[in-house]
């Protein structure tokens, strides 16, 4: 039998991620499953169990160590640098009007130095800054996008780090303003 392209992708996508096998249907091609026989005793058959999920893993590549490892391998000084690298990629990106990608990195910087129980004195200070930068940033997304709601939950959080910060204000109350709410943002401006 002949192959398209496309049933072979579609193969080799199947061997790469979950697949659904039900004992019911016929083993598909590119999909392995071990099956363990069911014990005598068992008041359960094969035909009465719904589905057997198959599960394949595959291995992500690592283009440089410190960009992909996960938050809780990093040193609280490498989860700055980290934060901070996201924060300059999503930077690039709302420059150039790839607004929800921006919002991505602006979101994931943040993520890195969320909590920050075990950083120093300086380290919360420069983790602080950085959420205040980013959450603005990503605040500035979303109203790009027109989520005004996610933009206000935003522009929130950076006032409860810096009750005073003209730009959180001033975003919340385009936010509101879009959500005709103008008592809000008139109270904001």
């Amino acid at each position: 039998m002949i192959k398209s392209k496309k049933e072979e992708g579609r193969e080799e996508r199947d061997r790469r991620h979950c697949r659904c096998w039900s004992p019911s249907m016929q083993r598909e091609k590119g999909t392995e499953a071990v099956v363990a026989p069911l014990p005598a005793s068992s008041h359960l058959s094969a035909s009465s169990l719904p589905l057997l999920f198959v599960f394949t893993a595959s291995r992500r590549r690592r283009t440089s160590d410190s960009e992909e490892k996960e938050s809780w391998d990093m040193s609280t000084p490498e989860k700055i640098e980290a934060a901070g690298k996201k924060k300059e990629d999503g930077n690039a990106l709302f420059k150039a009007g790839k607004y929800a990608r921006a919002a991505k990195r602006y979101e994931k910087a943040v993520k890195y130095i969320e909590y920050d129980s075990s950083f120093g004195e300086e380290e919360k200070k420069q983790a602080k800054a950085l959420k205040v930068a980013c959450n603005l940033n990503d605040a500035a997304c979303k109203l790009k996008l027109k989520e005004y709601k996610q933009a206000e939950k935003l522009c929130t959080k950076v006032l409860e780090l810096e009750s005073r910060n003209v730009k959180a204000l001033y975003r919340r109350a385009q936010a509101y303003i879009q959500l005709a709410d103008l008592d809000l943002a008139e109270f904001d401006i």
